[in-house]
């Protein structure tokens, strides 16, 4: 499990039903709003959580195969909330 942070952008709204639509298309799942949610991959071997604070999204990768970098799963993620 690891944690990263992305900064707050003006339309938070916005930003969810974007990231909502990206993974729900990609074949992921997705269950959240502006305050706090959970998503997974299309396999569900990557799944994490996100809260919105001030000005940041503190994002919480919750599960995810050893083999998998962190670095580039938090890269595929930040690809969706940014």
């Amino acid at each position: 499990m690891f944690s990263f942070d992305i900064k707050k952008p003006a339309d938070i709204s916005a930003t969810v039903k974007s990231v909502e639509y990206k993974i729900k298309s990609s074949g992921g799942a997705f269950s959240g709003d502006e305050q706090s949610g959970s998503f997974a991959n299309r396999a569900r071997d990557v799944a994490g959580r996100y809260v919105v604070g001030d000005n940041k999204i503190r994002i919480t990768i919750i599960k995810k195969p050893f083999i998998y970098p962190d670095s580039i799963v938090e890269a595929k993620i930040r690809e969706y909330f940014e």
